[in-house]
């Protein structure tokens, strides 16, 4: 084989990215894919990752191909995270409008110029329903009524007082800080034991964490007259270990009262949905908290001032009787 056979690699690149570009010149597509093995250059607001497609009757991957996505495409990654509460990260499944290119240096990928939110959203409901769906068909002890969950936790009857609470939350978390300082610095000087089992408390993959640290505070038979799971602020897909099933099924059946306060402002997670009582924020189970003790307070005080009226209304009869007596 002569010299004049052979072609630099260089060359044969050069023939390839032209017969693409030739190709795929002008044309975008919308496709629907895994995303795999991303990371964020944040100094250069770029982003790399793979699309993945995966077969729908196993984990194999049927395909694969790079991807990136740096100015306008960057930014429409951006409102999609506003928009759903999302991050772009790995193992979505997400509808993306791409580019073909092919690059003599770093081969072929594609260019992300769009994300559809609304798709993510209705993935991440179905997903939700699912999960919902499953705890009622194989959970005798959680019945729907109406839009609403009953639960054997949601049927437990709360102490008149409640006292010693069980807290579980991350320990950096300013949302517990922010129920500590709401339930010590009450205006009626109620005075509570308030017990922190930390743990993580983000991501569906620290879901396992989280069940055991309910099971940490059952196996303590300390006598809690309630349990409290609070948590900030966050994405979305922060609150994804919420919508576990395991999870939504230990607070369903667990025999203390479950009050969450999870700092979620746009939905309500299941965990919230198979409890006792749910709130807001971590702020607002502490004043569901106290609130509770203080109707208690007012109802014994109410009470006292009915006795005291009736042993008045009573005294001038007794002491007539006493006088004709």
């Amino acid at each position: 084989m002569g010299p004049e056979q052979y072609i630099r690699l260089s060359q044969l690149n050069d023939q390839i990215q032209d017969t693409i570009n030739s190709r795929f010149r002008g044309q975008t597509y919308w496709v629907v894919a895994d995303i795999t093995n991303h990371s964020f250059k944040a100094d250069k607001k770029i982003h790399y990752f793979e699309l993945v497609e995966k077969s729908a009757n196993s984990s194999a991957i049927t395909a694969k191909i790079l991807g990136k996505s740096w100015g306008a495409g960057a930014l429409k990654i951006l409102d999609f995270e506003i928009t759903t509460g999302q991050r772009f990260t790995n193992n979505l499944h997400v509808l993306v409008q791409v580019s073909v290119d092919f690059h003599p240096l770093y081969g072929l990928s594609v260019n992300l110029l769009d994300i559809d939110s609304n798709f993510m959203l209705g993935i991440l409901e179905q997903q939700r329903n699912a999960t919902l769906a499953r705890l009622v068909r194989d959970n005798d002890f959680i019945h729907k009524e109406g839009e609403l969950y009953s639960t054997l936790n949601s049927r437990l009857k709360l102490p008149a007082v409640i006292q010693r609470v069980a807290v579980i939350s991350s320990s950096s978390s300013a949302g517990n800080e922010d129920f500590r300082h709401t339930m010590q610095h009450n205006d009626f000087g109620y005075v509570f034991q308030i017990d922190d089992y930390y743990t993580v408390v983000q991501g569906d993959n620290n879901a396992k964490l989280f069940l055991n640290k309910l099971i940490e505070v059952y196996n303590t038979d300390i006598p809690y007259d309630a349990i409290v799971i609070t948590r900030g602020g966050g994405s979305q897909s922060d609150f994804l270990i919420f919508d576990n099933y395991n999870i939504g099924r230990a607070v369903a059946k667990f025999p203390i009262p479950v009050i969450t306060g999870i700092g979620h402002q746009k939905n309500v997670s299941i965990t919230d949905l198979m409890a006792h009582t749910h709130t807001k924020t971590p702020t607002k189970a502490a004043e569901f908290i106290i609130a509770h003790n203080r109707s208690f307070e007012q109802h014994i005080l109410s009470l006292q001032r009915t006795d005291s009226h009736e042993i008045a209304a009573a005294f001038p009869r007794v002491l007539q009787r006493a006088q004709r007596a």
